[in-house]
Formats: structure tokens, C-alpha cells, sequence
């Protein structure tokens, strides 16, 4: 399944992009720019035309903070958010539990909880720079056993660590892979990509695409042909 990063600065252009390819398209990420110049609202007004709202927001911070900031989320009745899974066990431990407790509480659909595992604009190299001497596919591993074992739903994570995120922990444990990219389209900052017919070759559950999309002459036909391509 796609969902469509809402890459943009402003509410008006996120929701005409929204009601342009609804037809098409109807699961929407929602990421820092349009969230820190738009605030929930945006994420209301999403949901408001029956899409669904990936909140990516990428919440890293101590338990209690995050909880908070949670709880407007959950609130707002987003469809998924995400956080850090470097934060650690603990951290991903209490923020799944009050995840299920608050939307219980207050009487909505929980939310899924995925976690962030390595950036896909991260390589190998990138990792040793910070002190973390293992490959790339060996430390989205590690951090997304720690993320199961913690309660949350999936990962996000390259689409070319799905096979051996599913064949180590199961088919249910959800992938969210950024980093698509049709063979037409630019490559940008992703470092570890691949196509959407690939992305679905190798698993993933959703691939999140947004400027092959969104920045397109015409985003209904440029969605059309993505679907195509993944449906041939």
C-alpha cells in the first residue's frame, strides 16, 4: 500500500495534493515541515475527508515527554506515528503501553506505534561516524527485535531489510519503507532505495513515496502509474 508524504509548507497545498488523488491514494504522511507550520489541525482536516494519517513526527525524547505528545496524537485520531528506536527498550516499552491505555481511555481505534530503526538516508559509513560499528542491516535488526519485544506494531525501515525483518520476526510485524523510488523518478537524498514493484517483491507492508508524487505535473497520473507499476 502507498501512502504519500505531504511534503509541503503550506495546509492549502497538503490538502488540494489530499482531495487531487483521494481516488487513488488514501493514506497520507504527515512529517515535520507541514507539522511544525500547520500544527494537528492539518492532521484533523486529513482525517476529516476519510483519508488516514501517518504521523511522522519521529518522537525521541524521555518517556514522559513523548507520552504527552502522544496524547495529542492519539487524540486526533492519526491512523500511525512513529518513534525513535534508539530511545531504547524501556523507552518503546512505556510509550506502547500508554498508546493502548489512553486511546482505550478515551474511547478511540489505538493507533499503530512503529518504530524509526536507521534513516534511509544513513549508509554504513554514516553509522561508524557516529560509534556504531556494525552494517546497516545488522543494527535494523537489533533495533527491531527491540521494538517487538517492546509491543510496537513494526518499523520503519530500507525496503531492502524487509526479507530478513519478516523472515527473523514474523510476517505480522509491520514494514513502513520511505526511500521508494520509481525507475523514472530522481533518486534526491536516499541513499538506500528501490523501485515500488521491487519494494513489493521484497514484502513491504507500505511504502511511503512523496516528491515522485506530490512535485509531478499531474500527482493523479503520477500515482496511476506508480499503482501500475506495482499491480503489473
Amino acid at each position: 500500500m502507498i501512502i504519500v508524504a505531504l511534503d509541503f509548507d503550506s495546509k492549502e497545498k497538503a490538502l488540494s495534493l489530499v482531495d487531487r488523488i483521494k481516488g487513488k491514494i488514501s493514506h497520507f504522511k504527515v512529517g515535520l515541515e507541514l507539522f511544525s507550520r500547520c500544527g494537528i489541525e492539518v492532521v484533523k482536516e486529513i482525517s476529516y475527508k476519510n483519508c488516514k494519517v501517518f504521523l511522522d513526527l519521529k518522537y525521541h525524547d524521555i518517556p514522559n515527554t513523548v507520552k504527552s505528545a502522544a496524547k495529542v496524537a492519539v487524540e486526533a485520531g492519526v491512523w500511525m506515528y512513529n518513534i525513535h528506536a534508539l530511545g531504547g527498550f524501556e523507552f518503546m516499552k512505556s510509550v506502547a503501553e500508554f498508546n493502548k491505555e489512553y486511546a482505550q481511555k478515551i474511547g478511540v481505534e489505538r493507533p499503530l506505534l512503529i518504530a524509526v530503526t536507521i534513516l534511509t538516508s544513513m549508509g554504513n559509513e554514516d553509522l561508524k561516524q557516529i560509534g556504531i560499528n556494525t552494517d546497516v542491516e545488522t543494527e535494523v535488526l537489533k533495533l527491531a527485535e527491540l521494538a517487538k519485544k517492546a509491543g510496537l506494531d513494526g518499523i520503519v525501515c530500507s525496503a531492502m531489510e524487509v526479507k530478513k525483518i519478516k523472515e527473523n520476526l514474523g510476517e505480522d510485524f509491520l514494514t513502513v519503507t520511505p526511500g521508494i523510488r520509481p525507475a523514472w523518478a530522481s533518486k534526491d537524498d536516499q541513499k538506500r532505495i528501490v523501485t515500488p514493484a521491487d519494494a513489493v517483491k521484497l514484502g513491504t507492508d507500505y511504502m511511503v513515496i512523496g516528491r515522485p508524487i506530490t512535485r509531478a505535473e499531474d500527482p493523479k497520473e503520477a500515482a496511476e502509474k506508480i499503482l501500475e507499476e506495482i499491480n503489473s
